[in-house]
C-alpha cells in the first residue's frame, strides 16, 4: 500500500493505492484547495496542482478513484475536486463509489427542513464557510450516478475491497449542527500573518503553559475521520474532526490509555491545529508516525502547542511535514536539545509505503 500527502496548500488532498484482486485500487481522501487542481500564475498562465496529475496518471493507468471520500465542505477539502469537476467533464468517468455527508442528506436523516440561505452558491476561494460548495458537489455526484446516498456517522463499520473502516468522526449531534444558519468565518481566524504563530516558544515552555480549549467549528466536527484496516494494519485518518467526538468512539471501540489502538500511521486533524488534538485523543492512539497536511498558509498551522503536546505523550515519534520548509521556522535548537528523539522529517514525495 502507498499514501500519498498531496500539495494541497492549506488543506487535505490523501491517495491511497494498494492491489486488490491483481488490480491497482485508488481511494482519495479530500482534493485541497482549488489550486491543488488548477490556478493561473502571475504571468496569466494555468499552472497545474499535484490533484490534477494524480487525476491524469490514474487515468493514463486505465485505472479509477475507486472511493473518493469527502470529508466536510472547507475549502481546502472540497475546493480542488469542485475545480476538477469543473475542468474536466469526463471526471465521473473514473470515480466508483463516494462518500459524503451533504447538507440535504443530514437534513433528510434528522428529518427536518434545511435552511434556504445555506444553500446560495458561492465564489471559489469565498471565506464564506457554507454548505453551498456542497451543494455543487452533491448534485455532481448524484446526477451522474456515483453516489448512493449513505449517511456516514461514527461507530458504523464499512468493508469496501478487502479494507475495513471504523468511523470515528462525526458523531449525530455534530452532524446535526450543519442543519443550522451557517456563518462567515471570524476576522482573527483568518489571520495569516507571521507574528500571529506560536512559534516563539521552545516545545518545554509550551508544555508548561498548555490549556486546551476544543475548536468550536460546527463544519469542521462534521468532518468524517476513520480508522482503515488492511492486512491487519491500522491507519487514522483524522480530517479536521473535534477530539472528544474521536475520544468517544475508540472508547466505544475498546480503547483506552492502557490498551490504545496501534497504527502505522495518522493523519493529525485539521493540519496540526491545538484545538483539534488533545493529550488524551494522542494517547489512545499508539503510533511512530505522524503526518501534517498544510503548507500554513492560513491559521498559522500547525501550533507548536500541538507540537509540544505530542512531544509530552510521544517524545521519539516521527512527525512528517508535506510542507518540510515550516520545521525550520518551527523547531528551535533548544527544541532539538530537550526531545533529541522527537523527529520532525520531510519524506520525499510526501509518499509512504507499506
Amino acid at each position: 500500500m502507498k499514501i500519498k500527502f498531496l500539495k494541497a496548500f492549506n488543506g487535505d488532498a490523501i491517495l491511497i493505492s494498494f492491489k486488490e484482486s491483481g488490480e491497482t485500487r485508488n481511494i482519495l481522501i479530500d482534493g485541497g484547495m482549488p489550486a491543488t487542481y488548477v490556478q493561473k500564475g502571475k504571468n496569466g498562465k494555468l499552472e497545474y496542482g499535484e490533484l490534477k496529475e494524480t487525476v491524469d496518471k490514474i487515468r493514463e493507468n486505465g485505472q479509477k478513484i475507486d472511493l473518493l471520500v469527502l470529508t466536510h465542505v472547507d475549502d481546502d477539502h472540497i475546493g480542488g475536486v469542485l475545480k476538477w469537476f469543473e475542468k474536466d467533464k469526463e471526471a465521473h468517468k473514473i470515480i466508483g463509489q463516494v462518500w459524503f455527508n451533504s447538507g440535504r442528506l443530514i437534513s433528510e436523516y434528522f428529518d427536518e427542513q434545511e435552511i434556504e440561505e445555506n444553500l446560495l452558491e458561492i465564489p471559489d476561494e469565498s471565506t464564506l464557510t457554507s454548505i453551498g460548495q456542497g451543494v455543487k458537489f452533491e448534485d455532481y455526484i448524484e446526477e451522474n450516478g456515483i453516489w448512493d446516498r449513505s449517511i456516514v456517522v461514527a461507530l458504523e463499520y464499512f468493508e469496501y475491497l478487502g479494507i475495513k473502516f471504523k468511523i470515528l468522526s462525526p458523531s449525530p449531534d455534530k452532524l446535526k449542527l450543519l442543519l443550522g444558519k451557517w456563518e462567515k468565518e471570524k476576522p482573527e481566524s483568518l489571520d495569516t500573518s507571521a507574528d500571529k504563530n506560536d512559534y516563539g516558544l521552545t516545545l518545554t515552555e509550551h508544555i508548561e503553559k498548555d490549556k486546551f480549549k476544543e475548536d468550536p467549528a460546527v463544519h469542521n466536527g462534521s468532518s468524517i475521520a476513520f480508522i482503515m484496516t488492511w492486512e491487519k494494519k491500522n491507519f487514522v485518518f483524522l480530517a479536521d474532526a473535534h477530539p472528544t467526538v474521536v475520544i468517544n468512539s475508540l472508547k466505544a471501540l475498546g480503547y483506552s490509555k492502557e490498551k490504545p489502538l496501534n497504527a502505522e500511521l495518522v493523519k493529525i486533524s485539521h493540519h496540526g491545529s491545538k484545538a483539534n488534538n488533545s493529550v488524551e485523543m494522542i494517547e489512545l492512539i499508539k503510533t511512530n508516525k505522524y503526518v501534517i497536511s498544510t503548507n500554513g498558509d492560513k491559521h498559522a498551522h500547525p501550533n507548536k502547542q500541538f507540537l509540544a503536546r505530542l512531544a509530552s505523550v510521544n517524545d521519539s515519534c516521527e512527525v512528517y511535514f508535506n510542507y518540510p520548509d515550516q520545521i525550520e521556522q518551527i523547531f528551535k535548537t533548544k527544541d532539538r536539545s530537550d526531545f533529541p528523539n522527537f523527529k520532525p522529517m520531510s519524506k520525499v514525495g510526501n509518499e509512504f509505503t507499506f
